[in-house]
Formats: structure tokens, C-alpha cells, sequence
């Protein structure tokens, strides 16, 4: 592959996560075999990343060479189209990894249509960096990640409600990392009743998900400590019109209907939200997994066996399904931290 465009591509999966329902996207600008600008789409609504390049290559754009990870956009949205931009700068050919799939008229029909030379150069790498959000562009749906921390045989707790710790410290790290990298998390109320937990990533250097909970309950205890922290609302998901915020608790209050868990996914993707991560009990994980809306599974699993009636298996159903019609997952990938299995599992 060209060097200049793999740098494009590299800058493109460098900022993946940062930009909303919108694409992470790298643009390189050569000229003479030098690099003369280069950007990338650092968050929804500010600058692209071929306007960052563009910008940073000032009048020296004009007859140079633009390589981008994904087609240059065409329409005008929260900022002007690229191509227009590629356009009046004076670039003269423009190299780029995937076509947008998403664009109602052809960025790269525009960009030939006024005299520049195209060239789509079809890679591998960028494809699957673009997989999830051609996927969310036709279902308008965001990516679910399904976190669970769980015994060898299959709990989440025992049947007296001892949770505290399953796996290991080093899970802990490794899961407050995996936080950061989405946009929300989504617990329910009776998680945070029981558990009372941040939900956090207890980092400065690690981006704060944010934080929405699901209940049909009027309101939440003024003890619970997800609710103090003045900086950073909590988002309460629920069907009661008069859920009642008490007093010092920073609740911000989206009220939806909760009988279909996609119902509350598709406004989420409407608010922005491309990537969430559910971190709950049994009974809002069994509903994910039932309803079908889990892109991913990662499976945290100590090697350690519980017993009991298993109260709080994480996953349950009320009827008995036969194995024809089991929940199939792939696995992705498996690795070992400290003595306990991670194991990273995606839709079949």
C-alpha cells in the first residue's frame, strides 16, 4: 500500500471513538514526495479531517496529491463538504481507501466532475475500521458492547448477593480501560441500588463514558454516590413521567418508553452515542442478549466455581430454549490477565 495513504489510515484508527456517530478519518497532503499537511476528524461538528490538512498546507495545496482513509464527503451537514474544500484549494488528485457507502451523491463523482483525478485504493486494514459505522449508517443502531464479570460457572454473584470481587485487580484495570473507549454506559437501576457503584474510569488520562441508567422506579436514594459528582450528570432512563430528583443528585432525566431495549438504542444514536457499553445485572443483560442487540461480549472469567441455585447467573430465560435455537457468538480473541480469561466475542 502507499506509504502516504497508510499514514491516513494510521490516523484514522489513532482517533476511532472520538467522534461520535460520525467516522474517524486521516488525510495526508504530498507534494514534490513531501508531506505538507496532514489532519485528522478530531469530534462530530469541527473541522474534517481534509480541512485540518488542507489548513496546515496552506497555498502550497494547490496542484499537490490529498490520500484519505475514507471517500471525501459531498453534502453539507454540521460542516461544509470536503470535496468542495479539496476543490478550491487547487489539489489536483485525491487517493482515498474506502468508498462512503453513507453518501447519497458521490464525493468522488464531484471531485472528477471538476477536473481532479481520483483514485479509489481499496485496503483491507480501513474496511474493517469502517465495518461498525456502515452498519450503524443502515441500522441506526449504536455498537453494544455486553461487559461481564462472571465465576467459572457462570455467575455474577453468589445467592446471598456477594459480588465483590469475582476477578481479579488486574480485570478491574483492564475494564476501566474498555470504559473509555465508549461513549456511555448503560447499567439499571437495581445495579446501582445494590452495587452503588461510579462507573468511572478513575483515570484523568482516560475519556469518561457517560453514565445512564434504566429504571421504572420513581427515584434513586440520596445516599447512592453516582449522583454526587457535580461535574459529571448521570442520564435516568425511564418510563415514569414524574421521576422525582432529589435534592444535591445530578440527574439529568430522558424519559422513554422501555418495553423495547432498540427503542431506547435508536435515541441514543439520535443524541450522538455510537458506541455504548452495558455493565449490568442478570436481568438487563439477559434482555440484551434476548432481544438481539449485542455487537460484542467480553466475557471476564475466574477460574473459580460458586454453586448455589444460581440466583444470579447472568444469563436466564423464563423458558427453556432448545439448542437449535441457542444465541450464537464468535469467538474473536482470548487472553489471560493475571490468572483470570478474557474473552472478546462478536455477533454471528
Amino acid at each position: 500500500m502507499n506509504q502516504y495513504l497508510d499514514f491516513a489510515i494510521d490516523l484514522a484508527e489513532r482517533l476511532q471513538g472520538q467522534t461520535s456517530t460520525n467516522p474517524s478519518v486521516g488525510a495526508v497532503i504530498v507534494k514534490n514526495n513531501r508531506i505538507i499537511g496532514f489532519g485528522a476528524h478530531l469530534k462530530k461538528g469541527e473541522a474534517h479531517a481534509e480541512i485540518q490538512a488542507l489548513k496546515m498546507a496552506g497555498e502550497e495545496a494547490v496542484d499537490a496529491t490529498i490520500y484519505v482513509s475514507l471517500e471525501p464527503c459531498s453534502h453539507y451537514g454540521l460542516t461544509p463538504p470536503c470535496s468542495k474544500a479539496i476543490i478550491d484549494n487547487g489539489i489536483v488528485d485525491v487517493v482515498y481507501a474506502v468508498k462512503d457507502k453513507s453518501l447519497a451523491n458521490s464525493g468522488h463523482q464531484m471531485l472528477e466532475d471538476a477536473g481532479v483525478k481520483v483514485t479509489h485504493a481499496p485496503s483491507d486494514r480501513a474496511e474493517e475500521l469502517y465495518k461498525d459505522f456502515f452498519n450503524q449508517q443502515e441500522t441506526q443502531l449504536p455498537f453494544v458492547t455486553l461487559k461481564v464479570s462472571t465465576s467459572l460457572d457462570g455467575k455474577v454473584a453468589t445467592d446471598d448477593k456477594e459480588s465483590k470481587w469475582i476477578t481479579n485487580k488486574a480485570v478491574k484495570t483492564d475494564v476501566l480501560q474498555l470504559r473509555s473507549e465508549h461513549d456511555a454506559i448503560i447499567t439499571g437501576g437495581m445495579t446501582v441500588r445494590e452495587d452503588n457503584p461510579l462507573l468511572t474510569t478513575r483515570n484523568a488520562d482516560l475519556k469518561e463514558p457517560k453514565r445512564m441508567i434504566l429504571t421504572r422506579q420513581s427515584e434513586f436514594s440520596e445516599e447512592l454516590e453516582i449522583f454526587k459528582d457535580s461535574t459529571n450528570p448521570v442520564t435516568v432512563i425511564t418510563d415514569h413521567d414524574q421521576f422525582k430528583v432529589n435534592t444535591n443528585q445530578n440527574i439529568e432525566v430522558k424519559v422513554c418508553d422501555l418495553s423495547e431495549l432498540k427503542t431506547v438504542l435508536q435515541q441514543l444514536y439520535k443524541d450522538g452515542y455510537a458506541k455504548v457499553m452495558v455493565e449490568a445485572g442478570p436481568n438487563l443483560i439477559s434482555q440484551f442478549i434476548e432481544q438481539s442487540l449485542v455487537d460484542q461480549l467480553v466475557i471476564y472469567q475466574a477460574p473459580k466455581m460458586i454453586g448455589g441455585q444460581g440466583k444470579y447467573q447472568y444469563y436466564k430465560t423464563d423458558q427453556i430454549n432448545p439448542l437449535s435455537n441457542s444465541k450464537l457468538f464468535n469467538i474473536i480473541s482470548t487472553e489471560i490477565i493475571d490468572g483470570d480469561l478474557k474473552i472478546i466475542l462478536g455477533k454471528k
